[in-house]
């Protein structure tokens, strides 16, 4: 135990000496790491950046209109793709036509679904159309004799009109010279006798029943006449070709849903990326576009400008000159004229389609490019990672 009595002064004096070189050594290690010390939110450009006054925001190389991701038709639940008709890299068009005194714009096709089930469908609504004309035009056939008939029953009242009258008028003669002949016979005196003489006359009788029945015939005929123009055959007609109209817009939906199934280009431009192949089955639950195309035109870039810093890009700066920097690289800088600034904070449009949503809000300022590939530098490209520099 002597021993270790006489060394235990020094052990402790070695152990504090390790204890001070430990927190020295840390300290030394970790001076100038920026590890925590930055304030947060901090954007800065490398070192070999120009050294000039402005505000500097991320943001990142867009089309105008933006890309374009297609994928299932709305006419569809799910479908299996049967035939792809572009690849990456190639360029779609968008032709315009007038047609029929309209304006169509048809795309080139990207890709087409299976649409089986779909012709099934318009083939069974063409056939019902069909048989919906064919009801029309038995109508039209119907209205036509039922016009026919009223002509006719016109021509029969008339007929029995004329009956009425030579009857009328050949009773009335010939009781005149009947009536004349018994008044010389009896005596115009004896009235009795030339009644009762008039009234066993067969010949007179005659004349009055054949009056009587031409008057019944042609009232006959006059109230066919009447149940025929009352009957509204146009009616039928008219309904018949509504059925037609109705199931001509069946067919057309199902027209429209085969062609739906056929994928186009919405906007021209270069085909980026393609998903898909021959045989894929695509649903309402993919989340994978089948097909991304970035239109051709102009580029911008949309600079995304946080709530604390919202303050230094005012209504002065709209029309201003500001410069791009490539996001890794600021030798490589760009010149882009701000075209709109931002009203509303809105979530960031780089993390729209990410699982979890970011829920920081930012204004977004359009930023034109005039010419996103100045000679000896690489070209913008959609979707690269830039920094926007406006000036104070």
């Amino acid at each position: 135990m002597t021993w270790l009595r006489k060394f235990r002064p020094p052990l402790f004096v070695l152990g504090g000496l390790l204890l001070i070189g430990s927190l020295l050594g840390g300290r030394l290690l970790t001076h100038g790491s920026g590890g925590g010390t930055e304030p947060a939110g901090k954007t800065t450009l490398p070192a070999h950046a120009p050294d000039t006054p402005g505000t500097i925001f991320l943001g990142f190389v867009d089309s105008d209109p933006p890309p374009v991701s297609h994928g299932l038709p709305p006419v569809l639940q799910s479908g299996e793709v049967e035939k792809v008709f572009v690849n990456t890299g190639d360029e779609v068009k968008v032709r315009t036509f007038v047609l029929w005194g309209r304006t169509v714009r048809v795309g080139d096709p990207l890709y087409k679904f299976n649409t089986t089930l779909q012709e099934d469908d318009l083939k069974q609504a063409r056939q019902v159309v069909e048989v919906a004309r064919v009801k029309v035009r038995q109508a039209k056939a119907l209205e036509q004799q039922h016009k026919t008939k009223i002509a006719l029953q016109k021509q029969k009242l008339a007929g029995a009109e004329l009956r009425v009258n030579r009857t009328q008028e050949g009773y009335h003669v010939y009781y005149r010279n009947l009536r004349a002949a018994k008044e010389d016979q009896f005596g115009r005196d004896k009235k009795e006798l030339i009644e009762q003489a008039m009234k066993d006359d067969p010949k007179l009788f005659e004349l009055e029943t054949a009056y009587l029945t031409a008057e019944r015939e042609r009232d006959v005929e006059k109230a066919t006449l009447d149940a025929l123009e009352t009957t509204d055959i146009g009616a039928a007609v008219a309904e018949a070709e509504a059925e037609v109209k109705r199931y001509q817009t069946v067919a057309d939906k199902a027209d429209t849903a085969v062609e739906l199934c056929t994928v186009r280009a919405k906007v021209a431009g270069t085909v980026e990326r393609v998903n898909i192949s021959p045989g894929d089955t695509l649903g309402i639950s993919t989340r994978i576009p089948a097909v991304i195309l970035v239109p051709a035109g102009p580029r911008v870039v949309r600079a995304e400008v946080e709530a604390d810093f919202a303050h230094k890009v005012g209504p002065d700066k709209k029309g201003k000159e500001v410069t791009i920097y490539d996001n890794s690289d600021a030798k490589l800088t760009y010149t882009g004229v701000v075209r709109q600034i931002g009203t509303t904070f809105l979530p960031k449009r780089s993390t729209g389609d990410g699982f979890i949503q970011n829920e920081t809000r930012v204004l977004e300022v359009v930023v034109d490019v005039p010419d996103p590939n100045p000679p000896g530098k690489p070209p913008l490209r959609v979707g690269q990672r830039v920094r926007v520099k406006f000036g104070q």
